[in-house]
């Protein structure tokens, strides 16, 4: 094998780890809170909770450094997601049955070079970053509990 054939494998290998990484782990937008208990790669994934009054976090902490965190309102639906690290989550899993609704909205929405936000009346997507220090949330504003706002989601 040539030294280009070599890289260009090596490279190929990379992308498909990086990949697979960012799809560990991701809850589910809309969903049941245990639909991050669905995720069969949790075996290498930290995961911790927290109750903070009216709804409970879940903190995945990837083992690509890449932490997600699931905001689960008292009835177990999951209304927002965040996360930072050097991988995005993979969009299409986290935002479930509202990934269409995200990305037919996106070419529409307000986007600089390293930053994107797409806002709906049931749907927010904040995305931004650059290589290796990524970070977003989708939430559901009309699932918010009471008192809480965009600002308390981290």
């Amino acid at each position: 094998m040539t030294y280009m054939a070599q890289k260009c494998a090596w490279l190929a290998g990379a992308a498909i780890v990086g990949t697979l990484w960012s799809c560990i782990a991701s809850a589910t937008l809309g969903e049941t809170e245990s639909s991050i208990a669905a995720e069969p790669q949790l075996a290498n994934a930290s995961i911790k909770e927290t109750m903070q009054g009216s709804y409970r976090v879940h903190e995945v902490q990837q083992p690509s450094g890449t932490v997600i965190r699931e905001y689960a309102g008292i009835d177990g639906k999951v209304f927002a997601v965040t996360w930072h690290g050097p991988f995005s989550p993979n969009l299409r899993q986290t935002l479930g049955s509202y990934f269409d609704q995200y990305a037919a909205a996106a070419p529409a929405g307000r986007q600089d070079r390293n930053h994107m936000q797409v806002r709906t009346s049931n749907l927010v997507v904040q995305v931004g970053g650059h290589m290796r220090a990524y970070s977003g949330r989708a939430y559901l504003p009309q699932a918010l509990p009471s008192g809480v706002t965009a600002g308390d989601l981290e």
